[in-house]
């Protein structure tokens, strides 16, 4: 009896065990979700909290791609990259500094977009940034930020100095900073920048307004040039008159930007996100923006900040479905007002956030003169050659002539490889 009732159940059991099988694995293909890892570098306290929000805002409208977030600091943003991509643990995408674009491009780290994205969607970006995520014919990342850059000035510590407006010129922003310095011992006149990232960038502030050229027409550095010398002499000037913050080589952006902040400095030379920053830690602080100052020309340090798609991400299409997202027109408005940059869209051109507030439209009416630096491979390698060339210039150890001669001596090599 117990034997044929075991007999008799048989079917049905088998009957269930397929029925479940059958469902499990439609429960698994349902559940089946491609996982896109993202990785922003931070620019404010704001910046991971947003794309957080924006991750959990496109989750809920994909059941079938789920897109985690992380965030760092930016100066582990590139290392840290490098260090994943060796260990085959890097993310679908990365946020990252379009100079570094082009050697993980080279490298074969990136993979090209222009067969992800829609012509539509290509040409709604502003041009001139978009060409700037090209390299070889090919578009391999897309512009996350852009900005120029400005001179920021305290038109309170201006005022008690007697300086009447902000400086047009180099020379007048000696003196300038000389009356500011002369208020106390614990204001400065102008910030100099002298380590971490983007020393090389406040170089090129005094390098274009000089007439000079990171590279010449010849293809070779324009380190080393007339005008490049001129220019590292002009801050030098500044530091041998004592008119800058003390330690001018242990001075990163962030302590200029933090000592404007503080009052402690008169002018900095910095980019619309430090209006931000401002905001939140000096509210009440009246300060103007104004052109860099000019010795032959106008100019200004045009920059952008690109996000990739890794060419090791198996799962591109999701990815790119994200990327089209954060870019809409809500998003990048919202992305603009938080950070503080200039527009990346079209559409976003006309915004009357960007074209109504005085301390936005001074980037906007700068962005003719703007320059780049180069998409080259070894740029980085360049930079930092060229940042130690400016250290033992400003330092009064070597002639800046000399120096630069060595970083010019440097870029050439590589560029030859």
């Amino acid at each position: 009896m117990f034997s044929d009732t075991v007999k008799g159940l048989r079917p049905l059991t088998a009957t269930m065990v397929a029925a479940v099988a059958l469902t499990v694995g439609f429960v698994g293909v349902a559940a089946a979700k491609d996982t896109v890892r993202v990785r922003f570098a931070e620019y404010s306290t704001k910046t991971g909290p947003f794309f957080q929000g924006l991750a959990e805002e496109f989750n809920a409208m994909h059941d079938d791609i789920e897109v985690v977030v992380e965030h760092l600091p930016w100066p582990e943003m590139q290392q840290q990259l490098i260090t994943d991509i060796s260990a085959g643990t890097a993310p679908d995408i990365s946020h990252m500094a379009t100079r570094w674009m082009a050697g993980f491009a080279q490298e074969g780290v990136l993979a090209a977009i222009d067969e992800l994205m829609s012509p539509e969607f290509a040409a709604s970006f502003v041009p001139t940034f978009l060409d700037l995520q090209r390299v070889d014919g090919q578009t391999w990342g897309l512009p996350i930020a852009a900005s120029a850059r400005g001179l920021f000035y305290n038109k309170e510590l201006f005022a008690q100095a007697g300086v009447d407006g902000p400086p047009a010129t180099w020379d007048d922003a000696l003196e300038a900073a000389g009356k500011v310095a002369a208020l106390s011992d614990d204001i400065h006149g102008i910030g100099v920048q002298g380590t971490g990232l983007d020393t090389e960038g406040y170089w090129f502030y005094t390098l274009w307004t000089h007439g000079g050229d990171i590279m010449g027409p010849d293809g070779k550095s324009g380190f080393a040039s007339d005008e490049a010398v001129a220019a590292t002499e002009t801050y030098l000037g500044l530091i041998e008159a004592g008119v800058t913050q003390p330690g001018v080589l242990g001075s990163n952006r962030e302590d200029l930007q933090n000592l404007f902040s503080a009052g402690k400095l008169g002018m900095v030379l910095s980019g619309p996100w430090l209006n931000a920053q401002l905001a939140g830690e000096a509210p009440d602080m009246d300060y103007g923006i104004a052109e860099i100052p000019v010795s032959t020309t106008r100019g200004t340090y045009g920059v952008t900040d690109t996000i990739s798609i890794l060419e090791s991400s198996e799962v591109k299409e999701s990815a790119m479905k994200f990327l089209e997202f954060i870019f809409n027109d809500e998003n990048r408005l919202e992305f603009g007002k938080i950070e503080g940059f200039v527009p990346v869209l079209n559409s976003m051109a006309n915004e009357p956030f960007f074209t109504d507030d005085p301390r936005m439209a001074v980037f906007l009416d700068m962005s003719p003169v703007a320059k780049f630096a180069p998409l080259v491979p070894a740029w980085e390698e360049m930079a930092e050659s060229l940042k130690s060339a400016l250290a033992a210039a400003y330092s009064g150890d070597t002639p800046p002539r000399e120096a630069l001669a060595s970083a010019a001596d440097k870029m050439n090599a590589l560029l030859a490889e």
